[in-house]
């Protein structure tokens, strides 16, 4: 008996921790979805009829701003991912050489932009873009270029939103793939060039496999950033001009919290936690890493 009881103990410990995590999580997930099988409103909370999955099917194949949504949230992941990776591995590889002079405060200057929050970033990008007295359209006026409605033209405003992101997030993938390189083993790149392997060929066939694992842990952190992607498009432009910027989570947001259509809301979020988990299992199917 007592050694069934020093054998249980540890998870008596675990267990008030285990009791606020579901508290906490999975309450708020279990009601969340409760609610997505109701018509529920908030100017009528009294009012909370069952309509299963009805709300789902709405806005899947009834809702066009959904699909805008969705088509400029995947725009935007086409836009900056490749972007954000590819600069970040150039920084990271040419900071890893020996012989750079000052790298201290290039990685300082770099890290900058992902210190600030969200909503800082996009109030310096609405200055900096602004049609008048923005910095952007000043150098193009020093170059003959007329001024240019980056976030009142349709055709620019989401370009617009992707270049604030991609500043901002472009020194996380610099930071996680640095660590990569500072990481690796040597010997076998110091074998390669023994045995007389290019700088691009011990890139591809040594380097390159053994920063897979990170490069996916990037990929997929940075794709759930884009896709519940809220405070740069709210400051910048609010999902405007006339739908060009509107992305999933905004679109959820103004569901929710300026219709007062909660269980629509609430649907859309379980859709768009969806999406999320489809993606990462996708890079994980196709980089073939198990976690």
């Amino acid at each position: 008996m007592k050694w069934r009881v020093r054998r249980a103990s540890p998870y008596f410990m675990l267990l008030p921790a285990v009791a606020l995590l579901a508290f906490i999580v999975m309450y708020p997930m279990v009601f969340s979805f409760w609610v997505s099988l109701h018509r529920w409103y908030l100017g009528k909370p009294h009012l909370f009829p069952f309509i299963g999955l009805r709300n789902y099917s709405t806005i899947l194949l009834k809702d066009a701003v959904f699909r805008i949504a969705l088509l400029n949230t995947l725009r935007l992941a086409v836009i900056c991912i490749p972007v954000e990776f590819a600069l970040g591995m150039s920084l990271a590889l040419l900071l890893s050489r020996g012989d750079i002079r000052g790298k201290v405060i290039f990685r300082t200057c770099l890290v900058m932009p992902v210190v600030l929050t969200p909503v800082v970033s996009g109030v310096l990008w609405k200055f900096l873009l602004h049609p008048s007295y923005g910095l952007v359209n000043y150098f193009l006026s020093l170059l003959g270029i007329s001024k240019v409605e980056w976030l009142a033209d349709p055709r620019l405003a989401l370009f617009s939103v992707a270049l604030a992101n991609m500043w901002q997030w472009t020194p996380f993938a610099f930071l996680l793939l640095y660590a990569g390189f500072v990481s690796l083993p040597r010997e076998p790149l110091e074998a390669a060039t023994v045995d007389g392997a290019s700088g691009w060929q011990a890139f591809r066939f040594i380097t390159f496999p053994l920063l897979t694992p990170i490069m996916v842990i990037a990929l997929l952190m940075r794709t759930m950033d884009l896709v519940k992607l809220f405070d740069v498009v709210y400051v910048l432009t609010r999902g405007g001009p006339a739908d060009a910027t509107e992305v999933l989570t905004l679109y959820n947001f103004r569901v929710g919290l300026n219709y007062f259509d909660m269980g629509k809301a609430a649907a859309m979020s379980w859709i768009i936690a969806a999406i999320v988990t489809l993606l990462s299992q996708l890079y994980l199917r196709v980089s073939r890493i198990e976690f």
